[in-house]
């Protein structure tokens, strides 16, 4: 059983306390309006409007409508002196402030382009406006240990995904017998991709009805290893139109290869809530963030996260339909009883509505 880890204390234990009747109104200072931005707000604002008493727009940090009669400001992934400025301004005002924590800044890998953004007087701003909000959120037990070290006030938001995003899956394909391995990333994996890739060449050459789909990023050596016809490519599309997208390359097996590092201790294990929701079978590293995913139940974890046994995995999953099909009904049922945002919608509303509340001394 999954259970949130706000404070340590299940959240319906905390909605008892909340009167959902109290609107609050949250301006949202959006720092990156890509993916982070959109888990964390752009697919969930409209559930919280029709189900709770937040109401939330979003702006950049200079824009004058934060002037507003706001309740609550959310600085998600801030770091230029403006955001600073404009936090302060607002603490002054007596707005209450919130930070979000959706990456582990403090332990990038050195092939991450993101490295040389945080340092110096970048990093310190970040980690002033962290320390200087009233209460901040983030996603995972580590990033809140991490966070901790700034502001005691930490909430953990639980990965929620839409149920309806499985009806883009698309099952008519022109070759019915192709086995599709798939998976989304981006350059930041290249050094997650060298776990698997060898792995995946290899099945591709054992297994002449195996393809292997990529969208965002593929490792430039995939063409050199392969004939065109055993691989498709795709770019990223505009983050409302991505499940549409993803839904139609009809993956049969997904994969999510993480180095084992403090960075990727981070990071949610929101793959693999997409791919149970759209009852894709996964291979996973056996790594921190997929702990609540269980080897041989809901996923396939290679031991070790070596090339031997990736390759064993994954010709496990190929082998066996019937495996597949055990292990994606195992996995949609985990991820519809622990991250389906009909059901958990609620749990988002409690670090607003107790920040403002202390922040107020109500």
């Amino acid at each position: 059983m999954y259970e949130t880890q706000i404070e340590g204390i299940h959240y319906k234990d905390r909605l008892k306390d909340i009167d959902f009747t109290k609107k609050l109104r949250i301006a949202v200072v959006a720092g990156d309006r890509s993916g982070p931005f959109a888990m964390d707000f752009g697919f969930i604002i409209p559930f919280f409007h029709k189900n709770t008493g937040l109401e939330f727009s979003c702006f950049d940090a200079l824009n004058p409508l934060l002037q507003k009669d706001f309740d609550i400001i959310h600085f998600q992934r801030q770091y230029s002196p403006e955001s600073l400025m404009i936090l302060r301004k607002m603490r002054d005002e007596g707005k209450v402030t919130m930070a979000l924590v959706d990456d582990n800044v403090w332990e990038l890998p050195d092939t991450n382009p993101a490295k040389s953004t945080y340092v110096g007087a970048t990093l310190e701003r970040y980690q002033q406006i962290l320390s200087e909000a009233h209460s901040y959120t983030t996603s995972t037990p580590y990033l809140k240990e991490l966070s901790g070290r700034f502001n005691p006030n930490g909430y953990i938001f639980r990965n929620l995904v839409d149920p309806t995003i499985a009806q883009f899956r698309y099952f008519d394909r022109d070759n019915p017998e192709e086995i599709r391995i798939g998976w989304t990333l981006t350059p930041h994996h290249a050094g997650d991709a060298k776990i698997a890739m060898p792995a995946l060449i290899e099945i591709c050459r054992k297994y002449t009805k195996v393809k292997l789909v990529f969208m965002g990023w593929m490792p430039p050596y995939i063409p050199q290893n392969l004939p065109i016809n055993r691989y498709e490519y795709y770019e990223f599309v505009p983050v409302d139109a991505f499940y549409a997208c993803f839904g139609s390359l009809d993956f049969d097996i997904g994969i999510a290869p993480l180095e084992d590092n403090g960075f990727n201790w981070g990071k949610t294990a929101r793959k693999m809530q997409e791919y149970s929701i759209l009852r894709i079978p996964a291979v996973l590293s056996p790594v921190r963030p997929y702990d609540e995913w269980k080897d041989e139940e809901t996923c396939l974890k290679p031991e070790g996260n070596t090339h031997t046994n990736w390759v064993k995995e994954l010709s496990r999953m190929v082998e066996s339909k019937e495996l597949r099909e055990k292990l994606q009904e195992s996995a949609f049922n985990q991820g519809m009883e622990n991250h389906d945002i009909n059901t958990h919608i609620f749990e988002r509303a409690i670090p607003y509505y107790e920040t403002y509340e202390k922040a107020k001394g109500e």
